[in-house]
């Protein structure tokens, strides 16, 4: 799945806006229910406290979504969404450098050397990007844990997972891995384990170890023959 398919396959729940200004004020909604999340969590998601958030008359939040369910499914799609631009420009940055490569160059010593450090820079980018946006990351762990319960969240988090995976996964694809999918799962892992280790102040943000422990990992999946990763200094 690429970041544009991942996109394509969410699906709002509540009832949909036809006019500009009433999608502006569905959009309003979305976003205040974002920040109640960030200040109450998802047991703060009211009706009436998501009207007051937004400046909204109370019928309106009703009208757009009569089930508090659908406005906090359609509230994570909508993040997801967001999320997934922000995931497709960091793709076009990541690629640049590697995107001309012929196949002859990637399968020579010095390519595949120079996707592992592209991979390396990836991981290290995005944990460190992620984690500087501390109020998103709440909201993605609240979601998470709410996903645990409502069903209607699960294929919003499904897509959002896939989408990043798909991206890492590109990475293992083009330096030739036996098996990719899994290989992008450990790393995505990874990095959800790094930005709670942050956002959490076990691990400081330019801490040294965020770059060991990435290096570390790529050496664990990418064969020795391959390539070896770069401190992630040296770029």
């Amino acid at each position: 799945m690429t970041v544009d398919e991942g996109k394509s396959q969410l699906i709002y729940r509540g009832r949909r806006a036809q006019r500009a200004d009433s999608r502006q004020r569905r959009r309003a909604i979305l976003e205040a229910t974002l920040r109640l999340v960030v200040k109450e969590g998802i047991r703060g998601i009211r009706h009436r406290a998501v009207a007051r958030e937004a400046s909204v008359p109370l019928a309106a939040t009703t009208y757009y979504f009569k089930d508090l369910n659908d406005l906090i499914s359609d509230a994570f799609t909508y993040f997801v969404e967001q999320g997934l631009e922000h995931t497709r420009q960091l793709r076009e940055d990541s690629f640049n450098a590697v995107r001309n490569l012929s196949d002859e160059d990637r399968g020579s010593g010095l390519g595949r050397k120079l996707l592992t450090q592209q991979l390396t820079r990836f991981v290290l980018t995005h944990v460190r990007g992620q984690a500087s946006h501390r109020e998103f990351r709440l909201i993605e762990l609240a979601f998470r844990n709410e996903a645990l319960r409502n069903g209607q969240l699960t294929r919003a988090m499904r897509m959002a997972n896939q989408a990043t995976q798909a991206l890492i996964q590109e990475f293992f694809n083009l330096l030739g891995l036996a098996d990719p999918e899994a290989a992008a799962q450990i790393v995505h892992g990874t990095i959800l384990h790094l930005e709670y280790q942050i956002l959490s102040g076990s691990v400081d943000i330019d801490s040294p170890l965020l770059e060991r422990t990435v290096t570390m990992m790529l050496k664990g999946l990418i064969p020795a023959t391959i390539a070896t990763p770069e401190k992630a200094s040296t770029f």
